[in-house]
């Protein structure tokens, strides 16, 4: 489903991935731990080519991408793959002046050419599976961090994606916001969505992850089952952070 050979990026002299393997089954569900600044979010945004890597190939879902293939070889096989990967973002990015059906509504009318009744239909279905059906009329600003979180989540789903990318998607939320927006990522695994997840929610990694993959300066240092990961890490980065973190 997933496949990532040799991943490089840098940002002028800075290298912030350095050669990224990585490899998921369909249906599994990834979760992506680390200190600030070691390239989690970085490696999420290469792959759905919101960032083009230096060197190295994505594959996802049957669709290939090699930076050093034909200018425009890369721009059709980029909006390809996008369609194939939805992604959710720290910041909920939903359109103020539209409502939250229309926001779910206008990817599918747009980029697919859906038909108007036909995209309503989905968001509706879409709005109740997040649990805001009754929101369906209601603007951004009306609406709390986690609603919000929640269409966004909604309208990611609404291109139907066969892989969801989430970049730290509850660390601008209260903790009873959070737990809004994990209740529909532990749905979405359930119900076999391969997913890939960058996130300091340690204990929700533990329980959520079929594999833990701890990055550190651009390197996938350590990944393993989650057991392993939180009670038995075999590197010595790994047990630094992970000392850190489960002691705040």
């Amino acid at each position: 489903m997933i496949a990532v050979e040799q991943l490089t990026k840098s940002y002028l002299d800075h290298r912030v991935l350095h050669g990224i393997d990585h490899t998921q089954r369909r249906g599994e569900a990834v979760v992506l731990i680390g200190p600030s600044g070691c390239g989690k979010s970085t490696f999420l945004r290469c792959l759905n080519q919101l960032e083009t890597p230096d060197s190295g190939r994505v594959t996802i879902a049957g669709i290939t991408i090699d930076p050093g293939a034909p200018r425009h070889e890369l721009t059709t096989l980029q909006r390809q793959l996008r369609l194939r990967a939805g992604m959710v973002f720290q910041n909920f990015n939903l359109f103020p002046h539209l409502t939250a059906i229309q926001n779910i509504m206008e990817a599918p009318r747009v980029v697919k050419g859906m038909a108007k009744p036909e995209a309503e239909a989905l968001a509706r279905d879409l709005l109740a599976k997040v649990g805001l059906s009754a929101k369906a009329s209601s603007h951004p600003a009306q609406l709390s961090g986690g609603q919000q979180q929640r269409i966004a989540i909604a309208r990611a789903l609404a291109m139907k994606p066969e892989v969801m990318l989430f970049d730290e998607p509850t660390s601008a939320l209260d903790p009873e916001l959070r737990d809004e927006v994990l209740r529909v990522m532990r749905q979405l695994a359930e119900e076999g969505m391969t997913m890939i997840v960058v996130t300091h929610e340690m204990q929700f990694a533990r329980e959520f992850a079929d594999r833990v993959i701890f990055f550190d300066a651009g390197l996938v240092a350590e990944e393993g089952p989650p057991d392993q990961i939180f009670t038995c890490p075999k590197e010595e980065r790994t047990r630094a952070f992970l000392s850190k973190v489960l002691t705040r």
